[in-house]
């Protein structure tokens, strides 16, 4: 473990806007979880690969991002429990009374970026959230993407993932650009990808290093894939409506 990871554990209290134990998610994250692993495949074609190379919690997922809700489709495949945790930058989604009160049930946790960097609470957050045994989900292109192509991935989850000494879960969707009913949708899991031990590298070399392996490992993901369902978009505009604005 690193020494920021372990200062970050040292500086005190978890953000107050976040639940604080995933062991026990609030209700209505359970609600929105159960709704999406319910309903999700009844309106989509999804297909799930790689449900068994998830190592036990705690753990970093590094996901390719293509619409605002990809994290849904994600909490809908992943275990219930341990409660995922996800950022949201905090002059957006957390601007308005209701929205941090229902974000932080919802394990969004809330960062402030200035070009493209974190705030300390917000990297602090992070390694409290991995110490108390929570997933992390990042979303490391810091846009969306289109199809199988990846934006560069920021440095962010693999610094995180060398200075914890935890993996990363690479994650691979596709068919989420936009939605109609019935569209082909797939989630492919790869294996943990685990950072190596400080040997002759310096730190910004193994971030280097292990950034590359997460790219690879999640075009890798998409190379078995089936025909992608980037069909249509009434649906994914009505969710929107729903809930509310895009993420910027």
């Amino acid at each position: 473990m690193g020494a920021e990871y372990r200062a970050a554990l040292q500086r005190g209290e978890l953000d107050p806007l976040l639940h604080p134990n995933p062991a026990r998610p609030p209700r209505i994250y359970r609600l929105v979880v159960w709704l999406a692993a319910h309903l999700l495949p009844r309106l989509f074609r999804v297909r799930v690969v790689g449900l068994d190379n998830l190592p036990p919690p705690p753990y970093l997922i590094a996901a390719n991002h293509q619409a605002w809700y990809d994290a849904l489709f994600i909490l809908a495949v992943l275990p219930s429990r341990p409660m995922v945790y996800t950022m949201g930058r905090r002059d957006t989604v957390f601007n308005r009374a209701l929205k941090r009160w229902l974000m932080r049930r919802l394990g969004v946790f809330p960062i402030s970026p200035n070009a493209g960097e974190l705030d300390q609470r917000g990297l602090d957050t992070v390694y409290q959230l991995l110490d108390r045994g929570a997933p992390v989900l990042i979303f490391p292109e810091g846009r969306y993407s289109s199809g199988r192509s990846l934006k560069p991935l920021r440095r962010g989850v693999a610094h995180f993932s060398l200075q914890a000494g935890l993996p990363i879960v690479p994650v691979a969707l596709s068919g989420l650009e936009r939605l109609r009913p019935r569209a082909a949708v797939e989630i492919s899991i790869g294996p943990p990808i685990w950072p190596e031990a400080p040997r002759s590298r310096t730190l910004n070399a193994r971030v280097a290093r292990l950034l590359e392996r997460v790219q690879t490992s999640i075009m890798a993901a998409f190379g078995g894939r089936g025909r992608e369902g980037n069909t249509g978009g009434a649906l994914g505009g009505v969710i929107g409506r729903l809930i509310g604005r895009r993420r910027p």
